[in-house]
């Protein structure tokens, strides 16, 4: 291959932009920069000396696999079982539940084996978040160490929620960055992942004062996200994300840097009224969280347009079959970082990326 390359001549970003010029009849190729934030500009003619004549390496190897998830706010344990049970007879491969409460395990559980997917679990509102946790560890029994999935909580509890995963959930992720809540929408994208930085930095900031070390933190470390739909940007965003939780462990001298792991969702406040419309909008909105690099991906039923809208059975389905086609028709899991080597994503990438310095 490298020998086909070296038939043709190489040519400057100079030579490359005057020829760019004169297409353009004398305008100027900066009129097309896209201004990212903070007067950052990424060019609309990226070239290989943007990235100093060599492209950066892959971020991973290997597949590009992702779990397939559908998230419920659970109410009545019963119900959200059945419901649960025909998502994971539909194809998904990843469960979250959103508890107000202490759900009734047994009811919720029924005829689901934790050990063959991966839970998610998120308390809302919930003054002692760990009991959930607890509950859920005492629920699974001796399977408990079989089990993987992510706890997003918040509050006061850290140290203790940490050390009770280390003991009985040693395959969970429960430092959440939360992502998800500091999205607004694309054009603040930057600053979303700015605050995305400094959370991640705090766990360790935090926990090493206390005695944990950068390793167990890193192992507990995940982020969530919301996709937007600015199909490139977001792309960039999740790479931007893995580039930079490899770069932030360094730091803090981990021996062994873990992937970053990413949980994502579409973010309900842009979903249109009309429904064929987000399900024409999912499947973009899928591909770029995919393409970047996500680990589990929920996408959202296109009637799901609001807190309090029940989706049906059919745009359930449906929101599945949006990854399913992804995964197993267009094997988008094929290939570990696609994105890498193209200019114009690499680009945007650095630029986001510059922008989460801690």
């Amino acid at each position: 291959m490298q020998e086909l390359f070296e038939e043709f001549s190489s040519i400057s970003k100079t030579d490359w932009l005057e020829k760019i010029k004169k297409d353009l009849k004398g305008k100027s190729p900066t009129d097309f920069d896209w201004q990212v934030a903070d007067g950052q500009a990424v060019t609309a003619f990226p070239h290989l000396d943007d990235m100093g004549g060599t492209l950066p390496h892959p971020i991973a190897t290997g597949k590009n696999d992702w779990q397939i998830c559908e998230g419920f706010q659970v109410g009545d344990a019963a119900k959200t079982n059945k419901m649960a049970l025909k998502a994971l007879e539909g194809g998904a491969e990843a469960l979250r539940f959103n508890c107000t409460e202490l759900p009734d395990f047994e009811a919720l559980m029924r005829g689901i084996d934790p050990t063959i997917i991966s839970m998610h679990w998120r308390p809302k509102k919930m003054e002692q978040p760990i009991s959930l946790l607890r509950n859920f560890v005492e629920y699974a029994g001796a399977n408990s160490d079989q089990i993987s999935g992510t706890f997003c909580w918040q509050g006061k509890q850290a140290l203790e929620i940490l050390e009770l995963a280390e003991q009985q959930l040693p395959n969970f992720n429960v430092l959440p960055v939360h992502g998800s809540a500091f999205y607004e929408n694309d054009d603040k994208t930057a600053d979303e992942l700015r605050k995305m930085a400094t959370a991640a930095n705090d766990w360790f900031a935090n926990l090493t004062t206390v005695g944990v070390s950068p390793e167990r933190i890193a192992k507990q470390v995940f982020f969530t996200c919301f996709i937007g739909k600015n199909y490139f940007l977001q792309i960039a965003k999740l790479r931007a994300i893995r580039k930079f939780w490899l770069e932030l462990q360094g730091k803090w001298g981990v021996e062994n840097p873990q992937p970053a792991f990413i949980f994502a969702q579409f973010p309900i406040t842009e979903q249109m009224p009309d429904a064929n419309t987000n399900l024409i909008q999912a499947t973009t909105q899928a591909m770029s969280a995919v393409i970047g690099g996500v680990d589990v991906l929920t996408v959202l039923p296109s009637d799901k347009t609001n807190d309090e809208a029940k989706p049906t059975d059919f745009s359930r389905r449906m929101a599945r079959n949006v990854q399913h086609i992804l995964k197993m028709e267009s094997h988008f899991d094929w290939v570990a970082d696609p994105a890498a080597g193209s200019y114009f994503i690499e680009n945007l990438t650095q630029k986001l990326l510059e922008g989460m310095e801690i």
